[in-house]
């Protein structure tokens, strides 16, 4: 027998009796219920048992999910210290974190860190832009520009991040003060147009661009915009009348007509298209620029245009025409006895310009390098020609090779030899040679 103690009175009593002796508790009913709580309590802590075996045995990662999470570990602390450029990064690591399967997720040691770093980034970015709501202080029409940029950084940033930006209230009230501005700025030019002139463009130009950069609302209570529009009439009738004068003012065309024809279509130019259409004169305008055209490229030829005996120089070469032969013979500067020529084509001839070429370098120059581009007029059409360039000295004619060059200060008789069908001998049909020499654009009218 056993003792123990009553659980009612606490006094000791025999662990076979049914009941205390002292107090009457019934003690056979106690120890069933004891026993009760014991089998729970063990079937508890069976059940935690089991349930941790389970979870580790289901948490347990395979090959390819242990690869998974490593990576996102590594992408993690590939983060490094955080600053203003480390958005990239963290977006990163966020997105193969959030693919991950919740398992996975689990088995992420470093995810701490990832959500340290976006803190410290969002605080970063709200940062930035608080720094540029800082920067706009007194708020002045040439704000904008700050103001723009200051709204564009705070719309640009994530819900959290704007939650950051203590100072957005004075983003919004600079907004208002602004576009108070400038709707004042823009009643104020309109109202400055005072009496139309021709002078009155520039300022009317203004207050229009001033206006056309407000919104709809703002240009809503713009209440004087009819006072804009009626100037912007009146200034267009007048600006018409003034270009139909100053076209009727050109006259006849000449060389000394530039000033007056680029005046009136520099008004012209100036007009909206509606207003070109009431210039009933522009024809007149037309026809002076196509006239001044023409006498240009006249007076531009005319000065490239050789005549024989014309002379010019350049850094490098003196140049005389002598005169055009029309031959299927190339002859040499004299042909008393016996003397050497150059013999065209059965079927062909040459235009035969001759020049008397001087070095006025102080170097050996090159013959062939002093004639470039060659263009033949004739009958109406054009033709890019070859050539071949010939020296003649007494009763010698040669053929200019790329060796070929000449002293400095010595001078030489050059053919200009372009082939062309033997018909050019037979007929009279106009002829025209355009060619650069010694550099310069030169003309010849051969007939």
């Amino acid at each position: 027998m056993a003792m123990i103690q009553c659980p009612e009175c606490g006094k000791e009593i025999s662990d076979t009796a049914k009941a205390c002796p002292n107090c009457g508790y019934p003690l056979q009913k106690e120890k069933k219920q004891l026993s009760i709580k014991k089998i729970g309590i063990v079937a508890m802590i069976a059940l935690l048992v089991l349930g941790s075996i389970l979870f580790v045995m289901t948490s347990k990662l395979n090959a390819a999910e242990q690869k998974e999470v490593d990576y996102v570990i590594i992408a993690i602390s590939d983060i490094g210290e955080v600053n203003i450029e480390s958005g990239s990064k963290i977006d990163e690591a966020e997105k193969l974190y959030n693919e991950l399967s919740k398992k996975c997720q689990r088995h992420v040691v470093n995810h701490k860190e990832l959500l340290e770093a976006r803190g410290t980034y969002n605080y970063y970015k709200a940062e930035e832009t608080s720094d540029l709501i800082d920067q706009i202080g007194e708020v002045t029409l040439d704000s904008q520009m700050i103001i723009d940029k200051a709204k564009k950084s705070y719309d640009a940033l994530s819900e959290e991040q704007k939650k950051l930006v203590e100072n957005y209230d004075y983003l919004i009230s600079a907004i208002d003060k602004i576009t108070d501005l400038a709707i004042e700025d823009t009643k104020s030019r309109i109202s400055a147009i005072g009496t139309v002139t021709l002078e009155s463009g520039d300022i009317i130009k203004d207050a229009r661009e001033s206006y056309d950069k407000l919104t709809d609302d703002e240009k809503s209570v713009i209440d004087n915009y009819d006072d804009l529009k009626n100037a912007e009439n009146e200034y267009e009738q007048l600006a018409v009348n003034y270009c139909i004068s100053l076209i009727n003012s050109i006259g006849m065309v000449t060389l000394d007509s530039k000033s007056k024809i680029d005046e009136a279509q520099k008004m012209y130019n100036s007009l909206s298209k509606e207003s070109q259409d009431k210039v009933t004169n522009y024809s007149i305008l037309t026809n002076a620029n196509n006239e001044y055209t023409k006498l240009s490229k006249e007076e531009e030829d005319r000065k490239k245009t050789l005549n024989q005996g014309d002379s010019f120089s350049t850094s490098q070469w003196e140049v005389t025409y002598t005169k055009t032969n029309i031959t299927a013979k190339l002859l040499p500067n004299s042909t008393s006895g016996y003397y050497m020529y150059y013999y065209a084509d059965d079927d062909e001839t040459f235009i035969d310009i001759i020049f008397q070429i001087k070095n006025i370098n102080t170097d050996i120059l090159g013959i062939e390098d002093i004639i470039g581009n060659c263009e033949v007029e004739y009958d109406g059409s054009a033709f890019t020609k070859n050539y071949g360039l010939y020296t003649s000295s007494g009763s010698n004619i040669d053929k200019v090779y790329m060796w070929d060059g000449l002293d400095a200060l010595d001078s030489t008789t050059l053919h200009v030899a372009i082939n062309m069908p033997r018909e050019l001998q037979t007929n009279d049909r106009p002829v025209t040679v355009k060619l650069t020499i010694a550099g310069e654009e030169k003309i010849i009218n051969i007939r």
